[in-house]
């Protein structure tokens, strides 16, 4: 019986060498491919806690930049710690993800879907897969923060400095998700009063 090809994975953010979650892909072992880019216009903003998202497509025809990333082949074992820190649903692309919590069930934050890359120096086109930005949300984040004119190329060190991590955010499951939530409900509310709807 073949082995089964191992799932390639584009990291945007930080999953990177040298960002804040790379830790986790050297404790699983994951073997880095090289450095990649997406092969088409992508949007990738930043959201609360400096978290980077990647949106499912471009928000409108004409945004969208060329996002720089690295490309990995995790184990089925590493692939599932990557889920887990990014609370994603995963293959076959299921629609939510359920994170119970005292407060509910909730939408999952990413999900880890199909995306075709290009490996920096050689060329070669690859099938890999990426977190999204979970689509309930992705729109309105994008709108939230700014648009096209906060749609960046490339997650850096400086936008890593701004970075909260996981163990200094909220203790429950649910506190990206709903920072998320509580982010772009603060545009919603901003432009109700200043039309007058709200007090």
């Amino acid at each position: 019986m073949a082995e089964a090809t191992p799932t390639m994975v584009f990291v945007y953010g930080t999953l990177k060498r040298g960002f804040p979650n790379h830790s986790l892909l050297v404790a699983s072992a994951t073997p880095f491919v090289g450095a990649a880019s997406t092969a088409g216009p992508a949007s990738l903003i930043i959201g609360p806690y400096s978290v980077p998202f990647l949106l499912p497509t471009p928000a409108s025809a004409s945004s969208g930049r060329v996002v720089s990333g690295e490309l990995y082949a995790p184990s089925p074992a590493a692939l599932a710690e990557l889920d887990a820190l990014e609370a994603s649903a995963s293959p076959p692309h299921q629609t939510r993800c359920s994170l119970s919590t005292g407060l509910g069930t909730h939408i999952g934050v990413y999900e880890r879907r199909p995306i075709t890359v290009v490996v920096d120096g050689s060329g070669e086109v690859v099938q890999a897969e990426a977190y999204f930005a979970h689509p309930s949300y992705a729109e309105a984040l994008w709108r939230r923060c700014g648009g096209e004119e906060a749609e960046i190329g490339e997650y850096t060190v400086d936008h890593a400095g701004e970075y909260v991590p996981k163990s200094e955010r909220l203790a429950d499951a649910a506190g990206l998700i709903d920072a998320i939530h509580r982010f772009v409900a603060t545009a919603t509310d901003n432009r109700r009063r200043a039309h007058g709807l709200l007090p």
